[in-house]
């Protein structure tokens, strides 16, 4: 196996961690709205949606795409975990509504997961 085969394969494993732990997060989200009612309770089963919504769209890029090194995968993963991981980034942890220990670990595993797939991508000669 190429070294570019181990980090894509490395870097799909990335980002299926990181869309698992956010498939939990939007459980989460979830269930914070059973407690509410009317719109706040509407408002958060469609923030559960949405955050299901990416969390698969990655694991199923990373599965299907970013293990075989695909271009395409690559900067889909790039994009929509790198957009969710900057609003959550921008929104949640720079007002410091969680610790910061807490608010980086999930964009520390797509972070990784975006340089090992990076790393994995055919260099142009020069």
């Amino acid at each position: 196996m190429t070294a570019s085969a181990i980090f894509a394969r490395l870097g799909a494993f990335c980002y299926a961690i990181w869309g698992v732990f956010h498939c939990k997060v939007a459980w989460d989200i979830f269930a914070l709205g059973h407690d509410q009612a009317g719109l706040a309770q509407g408002r958060l089963y469609q923030l559960a949606a949405y955050m299901l919504t990416i969390a698969l769209f990655v694991l199923v890029v990373a599965i299907r795409r970013n293990w075989r090194n695909d271009r395409i995968g690559y900067l889909l993963n790039l994009g929509v975990a790198g957009w969710a991981d900057g609003i959550w980034l921008l929104v949640v942890v720079a007002p410091g509504y969680v610790s910061p220990l807490r608010g980086l670990l999930p964009p520390a595993i797509f972070l990784l997961g975006a340089v090992l797939t990076t790393l994995a991508r055919p260099r142009s000669a020069s």
